[in-house]
């Protein structure tokens, strides 16, 4: 069957929803606030949508999605249309069939978390910690740039509302955000979350994520991220505020023609 651009906001939900922790910034991204810059490739047929492969197109590299079991014909046929370099989330074992069309960066793998007990958020100490908006946008960027340079921070994100920091000194050492979150959808990924080098282990970071999920409860039925495998900190903390593993992936810079 031809791969075709699926435009059915109500049919993918459909898909998505039948795994959520596994699709659940694909989800998000039908709201409006992302969904023209969103591209998903797919096969529709008799019985319902396959082999859906959302494609966003932000400021920087374009980031493929590809979860679950897909056709490997389907792989084969979707590279030709995808863009020459892309940033990848893929399913364990998918990237054997890009491996053959792109050079391949590896950039290690990754859990899918999800909120499965919020007791630990509504215990957690959230003193200082408050609402950042759009005229943070400088503090925000110099937070980031001293303590995670390579992070996905879009600032069209402060216009969700769903940003949280806390200050020391007079200083915005924490913060919290979201990658995806959609009222419409009532789904939310968390993200961008970091704490400055010099004030980390005082519960900063512990504060101003469990705020976010504070304010995001009422607003959303599922809460999940994504983390490195290997970043124990991060593990720890997010397993002490009620995530729990879903699931696991690896991501992946591609570029055609250098093979």
């Amino acid at each position: 069957m031809e791969i075709q651009i699926i435009k059915d906001r109500s049919a993918l939900e459909k898909y998505f929803r039948q795994d959520l922790p596994l699709h659940l910034y694909s989800l998000g991204d039908l709201d409006d606030f992302y969904w023209p810059r969103i591209i998903c490739y797919g096969i529709q047929t008799e019985l319902g949508l396959k082999n859906i492969t959302p494609l966003y197109r932000g400021d920087n590299l374009p980031v493929l999605l590809a979860f679950g079991e897909l056709d490997q014909d389907y792989l084969r046929q979707l590279q030709s249309l995808l863009p020459n370099r892309i940033y990848a989330h893929l399913s364990p074992g998918l990237i054997k069939h890009f491996s053959d069309y792109y050079q391949v960066s590896e950039h290690g793998d990754h859990y899918k978390m999800a909120l499965v007990n919020s007791d630990p958020i509504l215990r957690a100490s959230t003193d200082n910690t408050f609402q950042l908006v759009e005229t943070d946008l400088p503090e925000v960027n110099e937070l980031y740039k001293e303590s995670y340079a390579d992070n996905a921070f879009d600032p069209r994100m402060l216009e969700s509302g769903q940003y949280i920091g806390i200050r020391h000194l007079g200083q915005l050492v924490s913060i919290a955000g979201i990658h995806t979150y959609s009222a419409t959808y009532r789904v939310a990924a968390l993200g961008n979350i970091t704490t400055h080098p010099k004030n980390r282990g005082q519960g900063y970071g512990r504060a101003v994520t469990a705020r976010l999920c504070q304010l995001l409860e009422g607003k959303v039925d599922f809460i999940g991220l994504h983390v490195k495998c290997d970043n124990q900190p991060a593990l720890s903390l997010y397993r002490s505020l009620g995530f729990r593993i879903s699931s696991v992936y690896s991501e992946f810079s591609l570029q055609k023609g250098l093979k």
